[in-house]
């Protein structure tokens, strides 16, 4: 069993939902759980986005860059 999670704004009454695509030509069962969602929620998500910003380390925010090809030359280093 499969959980997709879409929140978007409905304008018609026809979803295309580009993440069942996988899914064509196979038997699915499909469930809908409808939450209307107010104006109010979606401004409070909205400022989550800095939320860690506290715990941010400015000096190694230049490292970051950088990060992913350190790790594999040091894990693979001869």
């Amino acid at each position: 069993m499969k959980t997709i999670k879409i929140k978007r704004k409905i304008s018609s009454s026809l979803l295309r939902i580009k993440e069942l695509e996988k899914f064509k030509g196979k038997r699915v069962e499909i469930k809908l759980d409808i939450n209307e969602i107010n104006e109010s929620d979606i401004a409070e998500n909205e400022n989550l986005a800095g939320v860690f910003s506290q715990y941010a380390d400015s000096k190694l925010s230049k490292k970051e860059n950088q990060a992913w090809s350190l790790a594999v030359n040091e894990k693979y280093e001869n």
